[in-house]
């Protein structure tokens, strides 16, 4: 799927991370030479990491874990119910920030534009991440953080601000207090997975340009869009992507629904190698180019398997997102009446049946036997009664 220069890159980052207990342990587990990965293939016989290996490794070495490396900043990430410390080198930072700087070039940034950055900067530091990669490009940018609305679209109309930065829900915040700017770039939150959520976000900002960008605390970024707003671009200058089936692991072909997981491609400072992000999307090829074409579209979480077919619940409100009568409360139901699965959606809220059931039957793979709406849902959730 990737070319040599990236295979070289995989190999050296996997020596790299072998100097760490974390993965040290696990590849001696796998007896896996991380120098003999001459192929693609080898690669995904590497053994994954999960957010569970993580935990265990900074609990075995509190507070740091085994992946610290002396260096230049730290900042914090949730992992289950704790925050985490997260490492990075100088190294890392200025590597970060050039790749960074390149992707808010293609989304139609250029130096000397002024930017309003709305990411947070206290305790998880992406606010920070995102304001050197600006900086690299050669951006004015204004460090505002989330929270002040109405701030923000003063600063916007008083300094003539040409570009946002942050949640998409933030940004109509920032819209509805008057703001108006020519390019958003939104993240943090589902974006343009929701149908018709960036042209709501476009009309409120009178912005030519808006468009996703995807990353986790852990690996930022890890895909985005150009100003042609034409699906997520894998940044494979800093992640390495996979899609494989959450449940038994194995790769998937481009083309098919399943995980993210993710690989740094190089790191001095806590480097992950095949990191499982418990995202839900798919990848395509487009010439040299690989693309999340919906972005994310779910969490693999709940998986459930109805008629053969992977289904998962999660991906349900961004499709209910796009109706603006319907509450966004859901109640799905998997029975087996006979000798067939029975699916069952009810919404809560006012709705285009049929444009409704076409949404979630795109959205699901699976066409629902039953969709129905209701003016206040009794009880929302998932349930399977055919077990």
């Amino acid at each position: 799927m990737y070319d040599t220069d990236v295979l070289a890159d995989l190999r050296e980052q996997l020596g790299r991370a072998a100097a760490y207990d974390l993965y040290r342990e696990a590849f001696d587990e796998a007896d896996l030479d991380p120098a003999a990965v001459d192929s693609w293939e080898a690669f995904q016989s590497v053994p994954f990491t999960e957010p569970g290996d993580l935990k265990a490794d900074f609990d075995a070495s509190p507070p740091e874990g085994s992946l610290y490396t002396p260096g230049a900043m730290v900042s914090f990430s949730p992992l289950g119910e704790d925050l985490k410390p997260m490492f990075d080198t100088a190294a890392d930072l200025a590597y970060e920030a050039e790749v960074n700087a390149e992707v808010f070039r293609r989304v139609g940034i250029e130096p000397g534009d002024r930017v309003v950055n709305t990411f947070g900067y206290h305790l998880f530091g992406t606010g920070l991440l995102i304001q050197r990669g600006l900086e690299e490009l050669g951006a004015e940018v204004f460090p505002l953080g989330p929270g002040d609305s109405e701030q923000a679209a003063g600063v916007i109309e008083t300094f003539d601000v040409d570009a946002l930065i942050g949640n998409p829900s933030f940004a109509l915040k920032v819209a509805e207090a008057g703001a108006s700017v020519d390019v958003f770039v939104g993240g943090g939150e589902p974006f343009t997975s929701v149908p018709g959520y960036r042209e709501e976000v476009k009309e409120a900002l009178g912005c030519s340009t808006a468009v996703d960008y995807f990353g986790t605390r852990h690996v930022l970024p890890i895909a985005a869009e150009t100003a042609d707003e034409a699906g997520l671009h894998v940044v494979s200058d800093y992640a390495i992507v996979e899609i494989v089936d959450p449940d038994t692991g194995e790769p998937l072909d481009v083309g098919e629904r399943g995980e993210v997981v993710v690989t740094h491609r190089r790191k001095e400072s806590f480097p992950l190698v095949r990191y499982r992000t418990g995202d839900l999307a798919e990848l395509e090829r487009r010439g040299d180019a690989l693309v999340l074409p919906d972005g994310v579209i779910g969490r693999t979480d709940d998986l459930l398997k109805v008629k053969g077919v992977k289904l998962y619940p999660e991906s349900i409100p961004a499709v209910l997102a796009a109706f603006d009568d319907l509450t966004g409360e859901f109640a799905l139901r998997v029975t087996r009446p006979e000798s067939t699965d029975r699916l069952e959606v009810v919404c809560e809220g006012s709705a285009d049946e049929e444009a409704l059931a076409a949404a979630l039957a795109e959205r699901l793979l699976i066409s629902p036997d039953d969709v129905r709406l209701v003016d206040e849902l009794e009880e929302s959730g998932v349930v399977d009664e055919r077990y």
